[in-house]
């Protein structure tokens, strides 16, 4: 009996004659990206999800995000050539202080490619979410980034709400970050500086390092009691969901 997680199809590019690709959500808390070589499904199939999922090898196991299938020379079938975690590019100007992961969006309707109505906790208000779906779209989500940071605050395009990232990308710290927040902020501390506004949304957490932002309160201090006063406040904050933040797309105000 085969072993297949739960497959959501997302996006797709498909093409018959040449490489087809998609973005996968696997069992309902990771993303994968699938390129499938020409010749192996028909595109009735590829684009359906429950024939998809039917039809695909069993999927690999491992920390992997970057599969590709492809025909077996030894008896024709379809089997996984590649599995590997794949640092995939993302927006590079990122200006804004919020940061929303994928995962925490409840995706709604699909309002043109690439483009949905969204909620999640960080706003009381339903947002559209515009983002990259592969790699090749990203300078396009690029140049339109920047263009909101030149009109934030004119009343000349909607509100720009954030980042959005994915997997490999950022995402906000919780309690069980604790120790890896604890050696970001001791780092800040022996610089004497205090951040003044922790926070589990000022703290960003990637697979490679844990990161501090919003460092608009942040001041030079020597007395060595309020840093620990910061250092020892941070399991509470970490704890604390009710806080308010505040990449990849860019949540924006329905019209």
């Amino acid at each position: 009996m085969r072993d297949q997680p739960k497959i959501e199809l997302l996006q797709a590019e498909v093409d018959e004659d040449d490489q087809s690709f998609f973005r996968l959500l696997v069992d309902g808390k990771s993303i994968k990206y699938l390129t499938i070589d020409p010749g192996l499904y028909t595109t009735e199939d590829m684009c359906f999800d429950p024939s998809l999922t039917s039809l695909l090898p069993d999927f690999p196991h491992g920390d992997w995000n970057d599969g590709l299938v492809a025909k077996s020379t030894t008896d024709g079938k379809p089997y996984f050539a590649r599995a590997e975690r794949t640092q995939f590019p993302g927006v590079r100007h990122q200006w804004h202080k919020t940061y929303v992961d994928y995962l925490d969006l409840a995706v709604g309707d699909k309002l043109r490619t690439g483009i949905y109505e969204v909620k999640c906790p960080q706003f009381d208000t339903a947002v559209i979410a515009k983002f990259a779906r592969f790699e090749w779209e990203i300078q396009y989500l690029e140049n339109e980034t920047i263009a909101y940071q030149w009109i934030e605050g004119h009343q000349i395009g909607p509100r720009f709400f954030g980042h959005l990232t994915e997997d490999g990308n950022a995402r906000h710290a919780g309690p069980s970050d604790l120790v890896a927040c604890q050696q970001t902020l001791r780092r800040l501390h022996q610089l004497g500086i205090r951040h003044g506004d922790l926070n589990r949304f000022n703290f960003l957490v990637r697979p490679s390092n844990t990161t501090l932002i919003d460092f608009d309160t942040a001041q030079k201090c020597e007395d060595q009691v309020a840093l620990q006063e910061e250092f020892e406040s941070l399991p509470r904050a970490l704890g604390d969901t009710s806080i308010r933040g505040g990449g990849g797309g860019l949540p924006t105000e329905p019209n």
